[in-house]
């Protein structure tokens, strides 16, 4: 028999850890779009080693909430008008979809399923977590994703969900509020127990089109503020240059 060789099992549990913390550290806003990561102080105050927090780093730069740029660093995506607009675009085309393939794939496991998942989230908005909050109402409206059948929909809907918790937690902020009302989800989850596909499709994109040109006003604000910001640097930098340089 050959010699075998196995590569070391990763410690996945830790870097779900990391990963879940880097997280939350971003949807609470702690780490701001644009921000780079300090892979040095960030691994002291875990108080983990740098191996595992940069394979979170890379998963969260997979998923779409990172950017890696060579010879710079890795740091929270910018966050634009253009990207929301993109996004929530793609939902409402994505969720109709899904919507359409899953109504007559629906059964008693879908409902209670989607009753467990709307508990889940009237639940978080009870204890006012509101990344919890979010995390649990993208998993209601992943349901229609997951049970439509469709793989490529569904890698899909999962490659977006992180920019879109990043894009709720910033809503959120823009709206100064904890957590949205705990009926929010209440007449869409009836609707997706209804017999009517084109009200629930049409409910669904309501439901992403509310207070949209809040957080784009939002986002425009930040761009806004990173550009003031970009002048004054280079505005510094000229001031401070030598004579004749």
């Amino acid at each position: 028999m050959g010699k075998l060789d196995f590569s070391p099992i990763a410690d996945t549990t830790r870097r779900a850890e990391i990963v879940a913390l880097l997280r939350r550290a971003i949807l609470t806003g702690q780490l701001e779009p644009g921000q780079k990561l300090n892979e040095l102080r960030i691994s002291e105050q875990m108080r983990v080693s740098r191996a595992p927090l940069r394979e979170a780093m890379r998963e969260l730069v997979q998923e779409g909430i990172l950017t890696s740029i060579p010879y710079a660093g890795t740091f929270v995506i910018d966050v634009t008008a253009k990207d929301i607009d993109d996004a929530y675009s793609l939902n409402k085309v994505l969720d109709e979809f899904a919507i359409e393939r899953t109504w007559p794939l629906r059964d008693q496991h879908f409902f209670d399923e989607l009753d467990r998942r709307h508990e889940a989230v009237k639940q978080a908005t009870r204890n006012l977590d509101t990344t919890r909050q979010i995390e649990t109402a993208l998993q209601l409206h992943g349901l229609i994703h997951e049970w439509a059948d469709n793989s490529v929909l569904l890698e899909t809907w999962q490659r977006l969900t992180s920019r879109l918790q990043m894009y709720f937690a910033l809503h959120q902020r823009a709206r100064d509020e904890p957590v949205p009302s705990e009926d929010a989800h209440e007449t869409y989850v009836r609707l997706l127990k209804g017999a009517d596909m084109r009200a629930a499709q049409r409910h669904a994109r309501e439901h992403i089109d509310l207070d949209f040109e809040e957080l784009l006003g939002y986002a425009r604000s930040l761009e806004q503020r990173a550009s003031k910001g970009a002048k004054a640097d280079r505005a510094g930098l000229t001031r401070n240059r030598p004579e004749g340089g």
